[in-house]
């Protein structure tokens, strides 16, 4: 009987066909059933599933005939079952082997309780006394409600009707109110990228992007990395753009004395430009689009399409959906996104991979797919390890979907005025908020998605700005930040708060929706529901003057006013006109003042 890609009677159900972006090789694209028997890893002796095992497997082959026919009722009936979640013809096998996990791992503790208390041998699902079953589900440390809901399936009176025996509990049995189910912990969710990291990253695959544009003779799109281009130090050659071409040809022929005799520049600084300016383009594409790791095994090149005056990168693969629907998923493209996606199709053009996330190394296309499972995350592991000269992530577990947090999170603290996170995060978010339905109709789901995350995270981001501006130990910096910093704890001082009882205040004020007056570093003091005939210059402009009595200037700014202070002291030292020089030191001295105040170190100059 067939079963997916394999056949019932076989130790192995393969589910996702070898030749998919998906496949992630036989153990993690299988139902390996001998694996619950003689432990994880043993029928196909793969290292990493040994060194990932965390549970013991000791079920014997009768159990294991009766979860194969669990599997099937639940995957390709799932209508029969009571209560079933999902009203779907058939399931995704990757959910149904969850299922078939859970419960084995549980029903091996099962098997071993019953050895160590009860001296009993259980070889059948039918032998599991339900008092046993009971006593063993508080000492699971999986989560609760998806144990909870492998038992159901298993339990369930259609699934019993097919078994070799009738089991000693039922369905009403597991619902029972008398269960002592663990409690289900919060782990806080997949934690984003704090602002420090953020900003780091955005301004290293800028340069990094911006010298690889540069070197190849490719346009520029986005503005800021325009006036990067002028500050951008190349290798000296007067034929770089053909040698950022001709590289691959040179390195796959072992040629390097002649690439350097050629083009007077190693092969070896070309392969810095390339490898850098690769992962820095899908580093940015992650950070700007939130797509999920899933979502860009399907980005194809010559993805970017212009539809109702927006750019946009397509792909086919969308949560919750069958994989072969048509193209109809799209991710917004800023101008910052598609300077990205050139530096890919420029790659994928020399490689010959129609995928667009795949290895810049020269010899790699012949497999014909993007990178598959993990290896996005190994590889920005590896790379920011070696970028990463401050220590900003050590300890520091980065994966992909954090980016898609990211984003997230950023677009909430814009809903609460912190516009100084970037410019390409600003104006994702007006073109974001400013689809019109004709773009909505095609793309709703991806911004429906984010939307929503980003309404639950809002909250967050109002605490976090009110912390920052009221905060019992905040620092200022600014021309207000002194009085700022008097006025507050004058008034809360006035009220008897401090330490916890301010914080809860703060917090409270965030709830009422106390807003802010934002700046491009900060948050402006001044009080404009006073009355006054004099609208100052710079309102509403968002690029208020430091100096400003009214600007105060808050910590978490404080990686903005450095990125500043490092952008003014080399426009200072490349500047040759001494009027225009002594402009830019004096920002470099009135931005080291500010960044004193706030207790930051400056750049050695």
């Amino acid at each position: 009987m067939p079963v997916w890609l394999g056949r019932f009677g076989d130790d192995i159900w393969p589910f996702i066909e070898t030749t998919s972006p998906l496949y992630t090789g036989p153990a993690s694209s299988s139902f390996v059933w001998r694996d619950y028997v003689d432990g994880k890893g043993a029928t196909l002796r793969h290292p990493s599933s040994f060194s990932k095992t965390t549970y013991e497997y000791c079920l014997t082959d009768a159990i294991v005939a009766d979860l194969k026919i669990s599997a099937v009722i639940h995957g390709y009936f799932p209508q029969l079952i009571k209560h079933a979640r999902a009203r779907k013809e058939q399931l995704d096998p990757k959910t149904v082997r969850g299922r078939i996990d859970e419960l084995a791992k549980f029903l091996s503790m099962v098997i071993n309780e019953g050895k160590r208390r009860l001296h009993i041998q259980i070889t059948r699902l039918s032998d599991i006394p339900f008092a046993l079953l009971k006593e063993t589900i508080p000492q699971y440390p999986g989560r609760s409600e998806h144990l909870r809901r492998a038992l159901k399936l298993i339990s369930d009176p259609m699934v019993q009707r097919n078994l070799s025996a009738p089991l000693q509990w039922g369905l009403l049995d597991i619902e029972k109110s008398s269960i002592a189910w663990g409690e289900s912990k919060y782990e806080g969710g997949i934690p984003t990228l704090p602002d420090a990291q953020f900003l780091f990253l955005l301004n290293y695959c800028k340069h990094a992007m911006t010298r690889f544009k540069s070197a190849a003779a490719l346009v520029i799109h986005d503005k800021e990395c325009q006036s990067l281009a002028s500050s951008i130090t190349l290798p000296e050659s007067e034929t770089l753009a053909s040698a950022m071409t001709e590289y691959y040809d040179f390195v796959e022929k072992g040629k390097s004395q002649r690439f350097r005799r050629k083009h007077r520049i190693p092969l070896t600084v070309v392969n810095d430009i390339i490898s850098e300016g690769h992962l820095a383009s899908l580093l940015l594409i992650l950070l700007f689009t939130g797509m999920r790791a899933t979502e860009t095994h399907f980005l194809m090149r010559d993805c970017l399409t212009f539809e109702h005056g927006y750019w946009f990168l397509v792909s086919k693969q969308v949560k919750h959906r069958p994989k072969d629907v048509p193209i109809c998923e799209g991710w917004l493209a800023v101008d910052l996104t598609r300077d990205a996606y050139d530096v890919l199709m420029f790659i994928t053009e020399q490689t010959g991979n129609p995928y667009l996330f795949s290895s810049s190394v020269p010899g790699k296309a012949e497999t014909g797919f993007g990178y598959r499972g993990s290896a996005l995350n190994t590889k920005f592991e590896r790379w920011l390890a070696r970028i990463d000269v401050d220590g900003l992530f050590i300890d520091w577990t980065f994966s992909v979907h954090q980016c898609r947090e990211t984003l997230v999170a950023q677009l909430a603290n814009q809903e609460v005025g912190l516009p100084f996170i970037s410019m390409q995060l600003k104006h994702f978010h007006s073109q974001f908020n400013a689809m019109p339905n004709a773009v909505t109709a095609g793309y709703g789901n991806y911004r429906q998605q984010l939307m929503t995350s980003v309404t639950t995270r809002i909250a967050e981001a109002r605490e976090t700005a009110l912390l920052d501006l009221f905060g019992e130990d905040a620092k200022f910096a600014g021309g207000g930040g002194a009085a700022h910093k008097a006025r507050i704890d004058t008034f809360f001082a006035g009220l008897g708060l401090f330490g916890n009882e301010r914080e809860q205040y703060i917090k409270d004020m965030a709830k009422r929706g106390v807003k802010l007056m934002p700046t491009s570093i900060g948050a402006c003091g001044r009080n404009f529901a006073i009355p006054n005939a004099e609208v100052p210059p710079c309102y509403g402009d968002y690029q208020c003057d430091p100096e400003c009595p009214s600007h105060v200037i808050t910590q978490r700014a404080a990686q903005v006013l450095t990125m500043r202070r490092e952008h003014a002291h080399g426009e200072a030292e490349r500047e040759t006109n001494p009027g225009y020089k002594t402009i830019w030191l004096g920002l470099v001295q009135t931005l080291d003042k500010h960044i004193a105040t706030l207790d930051l170190e400056t750049v050695d100059d």
